[in-house]
């Protein structure tokens, strides 16, 4: 018999009010919208991670909202901080318990 995992994950598109608003390029950030990851997310976000776990952060929020890489790269520590752990939390989701 086989044990099926639960994953319990925030579904849908994530919004990230920034605390620190900036300008790139002339263009206005006040908020990013997340898409929901997908397994080539993953799949990217573990290549890249190999060597540089915070460029790989970078490039899937950038995939995740849809910007260029740049644009995240210009967020304060602040509000990348609260992306980046989302992600993360998204990712301790899949981990089985048993794992942890």
């Amino acid at each position: 018999m086989s044990k099926h995992n639960t994953v319990e994950i925030e579904s849908g598109p994530k919004r990230f009010d920034l605390v620190k608003p900036y300008e790139y390029r002339g263009q206005r950030y006040d908020m990013f919208v997340a898409r929901e990851p997908k397994v080539r997310d993953l799949r990217r976000f573990l290549k890249v991670a190999e060597s540089d776990s915070i460029h790989a952060i970078q490039v899937t929020l950038a995939d995740l909202c849809g910007v260029d890489e740049p644009v995240i790269g210009e967020a304060s520590i602040k509000d990348f901080g609260v992306m980046r752990k989302w992600f993360e939390d998204f990712l301790q989701d899949l981990i089985p318990d048993s794992e942890k």
